[in-house]
C-alpha cells in the first residue's frame, strides 16, 4: 500500500527562501527626486509622474531614456530636431526602423527622408532636453542633426512684403508692400534665396440636421496656388516675401513678360546673378510632402452660423479650409538657420 498523505511542510526551510528570485523595479538609490514636488520617479522618465515637471536627470540616465513624444499643435512652441544630410551617413534597415521607432514617425517616412538627402525635420518635440535627446540618439548611429525652436522659425510672423524692388549698382532698393517706405540693401548681404507656393484649398458646406443626422445639401469648392520668394539677409532672420499677385515686375525691365510666373522665375535668376554667393533652395514644391509628418499643413474649420434658406427654414452653413503657409515659412526660415550654422562651422 502507498501512503498518499503529503509530506510535512518543513516550514525552517521555507524561511530560508528568499521573497523574490530577482530585483522588480528600481531600488531608493536609483529613484529620481523631482526639483518641484520632491517626489520619488523611476530613472527612465523625462517627466516627474506626479506634477509634470523635468526631473533632474544625469545624462547618462536622460541617454537611456526613450521620449514619450505628443503630437503638438500649431499654437505651441516645441523643439524641431532636424536631419542634416551627410557624404559618409549609412544606416543598416534593421536600424532604420529601430530609429523610427524611437523618433516616432513610421520607417518609410524615415527612409523617404534619408533617400532625399536634404537638411528635414524628423521630430518636433515639447522640450529641449527632449530633442536633446532624441538629436544625441540619432547622432550615435550616425546621424548629424541640430535643434531649432519654434521661436526662432517664428512662422506666424511673415516676411516682409515688397510691392517692388529696384537694382542700383550693388544695392539693392526694396519697396514694402501698402507703404512708400524703402529699404536700402547692398546686393552682397543676401544669404538664402527661397522659392515655393503657396497652396490653398476651401470647401463651403450647406448642411440640413433633422433627428440627430447630418445631410450635405451642397459644396462648393476653390483652390488656389501662388508662387513666391523668400530671400533673407546675412543679419536678419525675419526675410522679405515676393509674391506674384501684387508685384510691380519693372524691375526687370526689357526681360519683363506678361505671366507672372515667369515673371518671378526671371527675378529669381537676377536676385541670384546679383548675389552669386547667397544659398539658392527651389525644392520646396518637390520635398513639401516629406514635411508634413512633422510640420502639418493648417487645417481648420469655421461655422457661419444658420442661412435662411426660404420662410421659417434655416440651414447650416461652414467653411473648411487649408493652408501651407505656415509651412512654407517653417521651411523657409529654417534655410536661414541652417546657413547660420553653416557660416559659425567655417
Amino acid at each position: 500500500m502507498h501512503d498518499d498523505k503529503e509530506p510535512p511542510i518543513d516550514e525552517e526551510f521555507l524561511k530560508t527562501l528568499p521573497v523574490q528570485s530577482e530585483t522588480i523595479g528600481f531600488g531608493p538609490d536609483e529613484l529620481v527626486s523631482c526639483t518641484t514636488c520632491a517626489r520619488a520617479n523611476p530613472p527612465t522618465r523625462l517627466r516627474c509622474v506626479y506634477c509634470g515637471a523635468e526631473l533632474p536627470l544625469t545624462p547618462e540616465q536622460a541617454a537611456a531614456v526613450a521620449p514619450q513624444l505628443r503630437r503638438l499643435e500649431s499654437f505651441e512652441n516645441g523643439f524641431n530636431v532636424i536631419y542634416r544630410p551627410s557624404d559618409d551617413t549609412k544606416t543598416e534597415a534593421a536600424n532604420v526602423a529601430e530609429l523610427a521607432k524611437f523618433v516616432g514617425i513610421e520607417e518609410e517616412d524615415l527612409k523617404n527622408i534619408l533617400e532625399s538627402g536634404k537638411p528635414l525635420p524628423l521630430a518636433r518635440t515639447e522640450t529641449a532636453k527632449e530633442a536633446e535627446i532624441l538629436g544625441n540618439r540619432l547622432r550615435k548611429d550616425g546621424f548629424e542633426t541640430c535643434i531649432v525652436a519654434d521661436e526662432a522659425l517664428a512662422a506666424d510672423d511673415l516676411p516682409k512684403r515688397l510691392r517692388g524692388l529696384e537694382f542700383r549698382g550693388d544695392d539693392l532698393l526694396l519697396i514694402l508692400f501698402n507703404n512708400d517706405e524703402v529699404t536700402q540693401l547692398p546686393a552682397a548681404d543676401l544669404s538664402v534665396i527661397v522659392t515655393g507656393a503657396i497652396f490653398e484649398k476651401s470647401v463651403e458646406s450647406m448642411e440640413k440636421r433633422k433627428k440627430g443626422e447630418t445631410k450635405i445639401l451642397e459644396t462648393t469648392e476653390t483652390a488656389s496656388d501662388e508662387l513666391l520668394i523668400d530671400f533673407y539677409s546675412k543679419n536678419d532672420p525675419a526675410g522679405y516675401r515676393i509674391l506674384t499677385k501684387g508685384f510691380d515686375f519693372s524691375c526687370l525691365g526689357a526681360e519683363k513678360g506678361i505671366i507672372a510666373r515667369d515673371n518671378l522665375k526671371r527675378l529669381v535668376e537676377k536676385l541670384h546673378e546679383a548675389a552669386p554667393d547667397a544659398r539658392l533652395v527651389e525644392d520646396y514644391t518637390t520635398i513639401r510632402g516629406l514635411l508634413g509628418g512633422v510640420w502639418e499643413v493648417e487645417q481648420r474649420r469655421d461655422s457661419r452660423g444658420l442661412t435662411r434658406q426660404r420662410f421659417g427654414k434655416f440651414d447650416l452653413s461652414s467653411v473648411s479650409s487649408s493652408s501651407n503657409r505656415q509651412q512654407f515659412t517653417k521651411y523657409s526660415r529654417l534655410q536661414w538657420r541652417l546657413w547660420e550654422v553653416l557660416s559659425l562651422e567655417s
